[in-house]
């Protein structure tokens, strides 16, 4: 199968859907089942890639809502409007500020994923113990010191800055 081309998720879905159940009646080839785990492991990837444009996105849109909020008054009517919508609080922005019984609570597999590759470099039992020793800290202080002296980073130094501040954003509702 050629991969240099684009092809649509939707169409991935259907190779692969087709090529399972070939397995199922057990007609597939040893070549028909080397193509399935080629198209999984594209399938892997961009799903991957979505996930962390998703995660990026999230936490524009809240940096974009504190833009907004930093406009001018002398904003026309409409505009006023404009801002008004922009600034309506979603679900998810509600439990952004919602106390937390443990750092780690809430995280999505998203944000698992991004701040393990980010700021442990892929090592889940660093991060996890992280998670650990911040629950037992006893100030916000302590409990920030901690987290930036356990993290080892990897990456673009903008997604590293932009991963710890967003964590660092959770670590104060732990003390309330």
């Amino acid at each position: 199968m050629d991969f240099d081309k684009h092809i649509p998720l939707a169409d991935l879905m259907a190779l692969l859907s087709k090529g399972i159940n070939a397995v199922n009646n057990s007609y597939a080839s040893k070549e028909e089942i080397q193509e399935m785990l080629s198209l999984s492991r594209e399938l892997h990837e961009r799903l991957a890639v979505l996930r962390f444009k998703a995660f990026e996105a999230s936490v524009l849109d809240v940096e974009a809502t504190s833009e907004a909020e930093l406009l001018d008054e002398d904003v026309s009517e409409s505009q006023i409007d404009l801002i008004d919508s922009i600034k309506e609080v979603s679900l998810a922005e509600k439990h952004q500020h919602k106390p937390l019984s443990s750092v780690g609570e809430g995280l999505t597999i998203l944000e698992r994923a991004n701040y393990t590759s980010i700021l442990f470099s892929n090592d889940d039992t660093s991060f996890n113990d992280m998670l650990d020793e911040i629950d037992l800290c006893q100030t916000v202080d302590d409990a920030t010191k901690l987290f930036r002296n356990s993290i080892k980073p990897s990456g673009r130094k903008e997604d590293i800055d932009f991963a710890m501040n967003a964590f660092e954003e959770r670590i104060p509702r732990i003390f309330s």
